[in-house]
């Protein structure tokens, strides 16, 4: 029936399409996503780079809501456009597309140029979804748009999402969603020249880079959470209080 029912959808016109579908899924996740958010307000003004951990499709949209009003362009995966659901989901924010595990150059250029531009930019760095719940080591690639853009970058760590919307490898198109407790925490803001003493010496500087800004995505995780990133805790200060602790923004 929701197949049917997004097929109808995509029928519409771009731009009643969009309000649809939108209003829509703020209907279902304000029913089934019983979300907290932290930190919010420490989030300077002005264009900023957010990182965030990856776990579900359901992600993108928790986080367009726990950014409202705030405008931020999403780098997706070009596979959401894959299914009629997962593309007229996609639709509901403002996206890059980027073709995950590859150098995608134009996509990266875009986001340096949307972030020069005064537009902030939220990017997963993990370049998909984690089917442990535990993070993965991010690529490369966010390091030199974080280079190049020169603006703040925030760290967002993202829990329960999993738990939402399961990944359903075998049909993405068909994944459900279920009631569930998220919450969405955000850290304090740093800057790439903050990161120099942490990486000073590495074999593989651009690496070490990436993983000294996942590191600060960890850090406001709780331990299950925190995967590949959970093994020098000592690496990163605690750059924020766990995400059960502080009052909701």
């Amino acid at each position: 029936m929701l197949r049917v029912l997004f097929f109808l959808m995509s029928l519409l016109p771009r731009a009643p399409r969009r309000r649809v579908v939108r209003g829509l899924m703020h209907a279902v996740w304000g029913t089934l996503s019983h979300a907290k958010v932290y930190g919010l307000r420490q989030v300077p003004p002005g264009p900023c780079l957010f990182i965030c951990n990856h776990l579900s499709n359901a992600d993108g949209f928790t986080l367009y809501r726990a950014f409202r009003p705030r405008q931020v362009v999403f780098l997706a995966g070009v596979k959401l456009h894959g299914t009629v659901m997962t593309r007229l989901a996609a639709e509901t924010m403002d996206t890059i597309d980027i073709t995950p595990n590859s150098p995608d150059i134009e996509a990266l250029r875009r986001c340096v140029e949307l972030l020069k531009g005064g537009q902030s930019v939220l990017i997963f760095p993990e370049g998909g979804r984690s089917r442990s719940g535990g993070m993965l080591q991010a690529k490369k690639g966010v390091g030199l748009i974080a280079k190049r853009a020169g603006v703040p970058i925030v760290p967002v760590a993202l829990t329960g999402t999993e738990k939402l919307m399961p990944i359903n490898d075998s049909d993405m198109g068909g994944e459900r969603l279920f009631h569930a407790n998220v919450t969405v925490t955000f850290g304090p803001a740093f800057r790439m020249e903050d990161l120099e003493p942490e990486v000073a010496g590495a074999r593989d500087a651009r690496q070490a880079l990436v993983d000294a800004m996942m590191r600060r995505v960890a850090a406001l995780l709780p331990p299950a959470y925190q995967g590949v990133y959970a093994a020098r805790p000592e690496a990163v200060e605690a750059s924020a209080p766990p995400a059960s602790a502080p009052p909701p923004a």
